[in-house]
């Protein structure tokens, strides 16, 4: 299922970014290559090669498998809506095939996702540009300008920063430098193992962005698993369940208190309920992973009766014939527990 492929790690991976990797036969510079489309899933076409002078083509690789793709969604369509009078247009590509992302879209994300989807052909364009450009992980971002490949790297990684640049935004772009400056010293933190520094560095990333889901995430994680002080992170995790509205990131919080072992120390059973109803609340329970979380917060808390109510919902939802087989699953896993304590009961009786 897709929330349980990266878990907490993922998340520290979009604030924790690396600089770009070196390009091999397409580099920043060179002329971008076409785009070899199969289906255009959501808005319309683009041909690069009909550019006019001076708009701005951001060129995303992505998978609905993705953790890290799936938690740079919000900030992308974010900055569609902010460039859009400036003539930035992005678009997302997946070598999926076109049932999986319809249904990943009809699973919520349809809202979430606020600029042109589209699927590869053949995997041409991946060889165009991921391959050509030697990068080998998703999600990876191109910003094209006047035909040229203008940079190279992570969504989270200083692609806001360089599109503001292009644009001529400076007051975005100053911003978007400080809260990269941030980025890499919690990095640089993490390497150094200086978690006061990095806990500084997260508190004033909360400062520029109050509310954010990665940061108050990090915070949390920075807290709960590296310097254990477990009073301030169940005080923080309380605090982030209640300040914040990204409803991935409230997923991934209650999914990392219920299951990651690393916060065996911090499960607090009671707060992942409260973070992902609110999660669930924000979808308007259209999210099946995330009604799945609600699921099994509810299960860890011995209600399951309720449990199975919203397992069956998730099911009901989810439109990835996958992740509904997993889902159908942890059905049957809470079922079989419910039968086990009515037998329970039932020898009590005796």
């Amino acid at each position: 299922m897709f929330k349980r492929m990266g878990g907490w790690a993922a998340m520290l991976s979009i604030v924790c970014v690396a600089l770009p990797a070196s390009a091999e036969k397409l580099g920043v510079g060179d002329p971008a290559p076409a785009l070899t489309i199969g289906t255009w899933i959501k808005g319309e076409p683009v041909d690069l090669s009909k550019a006019k002078e001076g708009e701005v083509y951001v060129v995303e690789f992505w998978a609905t498998w993705c953790p890290p793709c799936r938690a740079s969604i919000p900030h992308m369509s974010e900055m569609q809506a902010h460039f859009k009078d400036r003539k930035v247009t992005f678009i997302g590509i997946s070598d999926e095939d076109e049932k999986t992302v319809k249904g990943f879209l009809e699973d919520g994300w349809d809202e979430k996702m606020r600029y042109i989807v589209a699927l590869d052909k053949n995997d041409k364009t991946n060889e165009a540009w991921m391959k050509a450009a030697g990068q080998e992980g998703i999600p990876c971002a191109f910003i094209v300008q006047d035909g040229k490949i203008k940079w190279i790297g992570h969504p989270m990684g200083g692609l806001d920063l360089k599109v503001a640049e292009l644009c001529g935004d400076e007051a975005y772009a100053k911003r978007a430098k400080e809260i990269q400056e941030l980025q890499e010293k919690i990095g640089k933190s993490f390497q150094e193992e200086k978690w006061k520094d990095a806990l500084a560095a997260a508190d004033k990333l909360l400062a520029l962005k109050p509310g954010d889901g990665q940061f108050g995430f990090v915070k949390f994680m920075i807290l709960a698993i590296k310097t254990k002080d477990t009073q301030a992170a169940t005080k923080w995790g309380h605090e982030f369940a209640k300040t914040c509205n990204d409803a991935e990131a409230l997923n991934q919080f209650a999914w990392a208190i219920l299951t990651e072992e690393d916060f065996a120390d911090v499960k607090d059973v009671k707060l992942a309920t409260v973070a992902a109803k609110k999660a669930m609340e924000l979808t308007k329970e259209k999210d099946a992973a995330i009604v799945d979380t609600y699921a099994r917060a509810l299960f860890d808390a011995g209600k399951i009766d309720e449990a199975i109510e919203y397992q069956k919902k998730a099911i009901a939802v989810c439109k990835n014939a996958q992740m509904k087989a997993d889902l159908k699953k942890t059905l049957t896993q809470y079922e079989d527990e419910a039968d086990s304590d009515d037998d329970d009961d039932d020898n009590g009786d005796d």
